[in-house]
C-alpha cells in the first residue's frame, strides 16, 4: 500500500505515491521543518552567519577586574626578635625574684613583730601607735645611713616646680623619716608653709595654721 504525503514548503502542494520518493521527500520535509523551528545551520558543523565566532567572543569579553596587588611582607629581623624574647624572659625572672624577696621580707617582718610582742609587750593586747610602729620598724629594717639621707632630704625639701598636691605628697612621705622633728603638728605645718614658693608662702605665712591640713586647704584655694 502506497502512502500519500503532502510536502510542506513547496509553492503548490504535491502528492507523491512512489515509496522511495515518498520516504525521501518525507525526510526532507521533516528536516526542513525542524531547522526552521530551531534555527540550526543547514549543514552539520556549519557556523551560522549571525552567530559570533568563539574568537570574537574572546576578544569582546571584558577582562575580569583584579584587586590591588599587596606588597610583600617585610623581612623578619630575627636579631630584634630574639632580643625581645630574652628581655621578656629577664623581666619574668626579675619579677619572680622580686616576689620571692617580698615573701622573704614579709616572713622576716612577721618574725620580728612576734618577737617584739613577746619581749616588749609580753604578748599582751596593747595598742601601738602608728608613729611608734613606724619608728620601730625602720630601726629594724632600714639602714641608718638611708634614714639619715631621707631626713636631710626632708629638712631641705621645697616646692620648686611641683604642684601643691605633689609637694604635700612628697612632704608627707619624707616626714616619716623625721618623726622626732615633726612630732608637733604646728611645727610640721610651719615647715610645710616655709618650703612653698614665695608667692604662696607670703599669702600663707600670715595665718597661724595649727595643722598641716589647714595649711594645705588654704594653699589649694
Amino acid at each position: 500500500m502506497l502512502g500519500l504525503i503532502r510536502i510542506r514548503g513547496l509553492t503548490e502542494p504535491r502528492w507523491v505515491q512512489s515509496p522511495k520518493v515518498t520516504m525521501q521527500l518525507a525526510c526532507t520535509a521533516t528536516d526542513m521543518a525542524s531547522r526552521g523551528r530551531r534555527g540550526v545551520p543547514d549543514r552539520e558543523g556549519e557556523q551560522r552567519r549571525d552567530e559570533p565566532r568563539c574568537e570574537d567572543q574572546g576578544e569582546q569579553q571584558a577582562p575580569a577586574p583584579q584587586g590591588p596587588v599587596l606588597p610583600p611582607p617585610p623581612p623578619v629581623d630575627y636579631g630584634v626578635f630574639m632580643q625581645g624574647s630574652v628581655q621578656a624572659m629577664q623581666t619574668q625572672a626579675h619579677t619572680q625574684a622580686a616576689l620571692q624577696a617580698q615573701l622573704e621580707a614579709q616572713e622576716r617582718a612577721d618574725v620580728w613583730w612576734s618577737s617584739l610582742l613577746r619581749t616588749w609587750f609580753e604578748d599582751g593586747a596593747v595598742e601601738v601607735g602608728w608613729d611608734e610602729f613606724v619608728r620601730l620598724f625602720r630601726a629594724k629594717f632600714v639602714l641608718e645611713h638611708i634614714q639619715d639621707k631621707m631626713e636631710q632630704e626632708y629638712l631641705s625639701l621645697t616646692q620648686g616646680s611641683m604642684t601643691v598636691l605633689e609637694y604635700e605628697a612628697r612632704f608627707a612621705e619624707l616626714s616619716k623619716y623625721a618623726l622626732h622633728i615633726v612630732a608637733d603638728e604646728r611645727r610640721k605645718a610651719k615647715k610645710f608653709v616655709m618650703g612653698m614658693r614665695p608667692s604662696l608662702r607670703t599669702r600663707l605665712v600670715a595665718f597661724d595654721h595649727r595643722t598641716l591640713e589647714q595649711a594645705l586647704s588654704v594653699a589649694c584655694r
